[in-house]
Formats: C-alpha cells, structure tokens, sequence
C-alpha cells in the first residue's frame, strides 16, 4: 500500500507540470517531468509550435527573396533606362557638337551664322545639365531644328 501511495504522489508531483516545464531545451529534466510533458501532450504542443515557427520563417525567407528579385529587376530596368538616356545624350552632345563645327567652317558668313552659331553654344550648355528623359528629348528637337536651319543656311549661301 505505501508503493502505490508513493507512486500516487509521484504521478500527482508529474501531473502537477506546467508548459513552462516541459521545454525541449532542458538540459536535464526529471523522470517525473518528462513522463508528465508526454503524457498530458505539451511535449507534442511544443513541437507544433516550433513547427509552425520554422514554416512561418520559410514563408518569410520566400516573400523576403522575392522582395530582393523584384528590387533587383527594379534597380536593372533602372541602370539600363539610365545607360539608355546617357547614349541619348551623349548622342545629342555630338550631333550638336557636329552642327556647330559645320557652322562655323566658313560657308555661312552673315548675321544669321552668327545668331545660329550663339543658339548652338546655348544648346550645349543646355546639354551639360540635361538629366531627365524628358530634357534630353527636348534637346534632341532643339538640335534637330538646329541642324535643318544650318541646312538651310548651308544651301542658300551655296545658291548665291
């Protein structure tokens, strides 16, 4: 009779352990303790939970590499639109910079050369600070109308 008193106190003693007690992490927990933990199931709950901790991190690491790839081809599609509007620009630069060497190699010598001449160096100043798309396509017009008004300055001075 003293044997199952005892072994009655001792389930009681088991029975008596809280899900703080039944940490997987314990380095030595008691017979008692780790009966108790499995029986009642918190060993099991504990499990779970870590589980669903480590499947919750996958889905975070996913969303977090996907988040990274997207930037990533943000920031691509970003540098090539830039390589993209300096070709441009540096384009435009030498056109203009072609049209006024034209101008000023002597064939157009009048008022309207000099006046073409001063709106060409204004233009290149203007091409030093372009940046957005938008100045450069501005500037690609300006230049282009440039260049039609020294065609046409070319070939009326050709006339005479």
């Amino acid at each position: 009779m003293r044997k199952y008193a005892l072994l009655g106190s001792m389930l009681l003693v088991g029975c008596a352990t809280t899900p703080q007690d039944c940490n997987l992490q314990e380095q030595d927990p008691g017979f008692l303790t780790k009966l108790s933990c499995t029986t009642s199931g918190a060993y099991r709950q504990e499990v779970d939970n870590q589980e669903r901790q480590v499947l919750q991190s996958q889905r975070e690491n996913k969303l977090a590499k996907q988040d990274l790839a997207n930037t990533q081809d943000r920031q691509q599609a970003s540098s090539q639109k830039l390589a993209d509007e300096q070709a441009r620009l540096t384009s435009a630069r030498t056109d203009l910079a072609q049209t006024l060497n034209r101008l000023q190699s002597g064939k157009v010598k009048n008022k309207q050369r000099q006046q073409e001449i001063k709106h060409l160096q204004e233009l290149q100043q203007q091409a030093q600070h372009a940046s957005s798309d938008n100045e450069i396509t501005a500037l690609e017009r300006k230049i282009a109308e440039a260049r039609k008004k020294v065609d046409a300055l070319e070939q009326a001075n050709t006339l005479r």
